[in-house]
């Protein structure tokens, strides 16, 4: 199974070295470049395929910023790695067995968006793998469905298919961390959402409906167009 149950821990890892400057090897722009960019008019994800497919920084909730080092697209080798569990030879085997699943689900590519609010400690994290096929996406979010742990919460519909689940987060002032996983078409997202004393679902599910109308084939509104004089009230307008 490709259960990547451990993502939303590995993303919390790759949070923390972002915002207190340290390297994240392999997973960003050279250390030279701050860890931490402000949501300031130009400012962008870095380039990629599948930036689209991730909130952009004025999508995300007030208040947060891009982590630049926690961003970026990533190749089947590193979406592997949020898989990882336990040390030495348990931890290579996890990894090749996640990624033998994931090329038997045809991935292609993933992206990872990080946003995080340093006053408050709330932070939004995704992740955005496409494959070659709706069948390996359906595949992959089902695994990934089935190892996900925490409390089950019932939200809105997303996409083709979605479901959440909620774990405590202790703290000085404990949180939530809010695990939306959702699927539309080939595209799968695992969306983490951190915030204390509680992870509004609600925040969650409006950004991820965002997310699959990007989703390559979703459909798109169609213009309205003006009724021709004495054409007013028809149906076909």
């Amino acid at each position: 199974m490709t259960t990547r149950r451990p993502v939303a821990l590995a993303l919390l890892t790759l949070l923390a070295a972002a915002c207190s400057g340290g390297s994240t090897a392999g997973t960003g722009p050279p250390s030279s470049q701050p860890a931490i960019t402000a949501p300031a008019p130009g400012v962008t994800l870095p380039p990629g395929t599948g930036s689209g497919l991730v909130p952009t920084p004025t999508e995300v909730p007030a208040g947060m910023i891009l982590l630049v080092k926690g961003s970026g697209p990533r190749d089947l080798a590193t979406v592997a790695g949020y898989s990882a569990s336990g040390t030495g030879a348990q931890h290579d085997a996890s990894v090749a067995a996640a990624a033998a699943k994931l090329r038997s689900h045809r991935f292609e590519a993933a992206y990872v968006a990080q946003y995080a609010n340093q006053a408050t400690g709330a932070f939004v994290s995704v992740v955005a793998s496409s494959f070659a096929t709706p069948a390996g996406a359906t595949a992959d979010l089902a695994d990934d469905q089935r190892s996900t742990s925490g409390k089950a919460v019932t939200v809105q519909p997303v996409g083709d298919a979605s479901s959440a689940r909620i774990t405590p987060v202790p703290g000085k002032v404990p949180g939530e961390l809010l695990l939306l996983r959702f699927r539309k078409g080939a595209t799968t997202w695992s969306l983490a959402f951190q915030a204390a004393p509680k992870a509004d679902p609600a925040v969650a599910v409006a950004l991820a409906r965002l997310l699959v109308a990007r989703a390559p084939g979703a459909p798109t509104a169609r213009p309205r167009r003006r009724a021709p004089p004495g054409c007013r009230g028809s149906a076909a307008w």
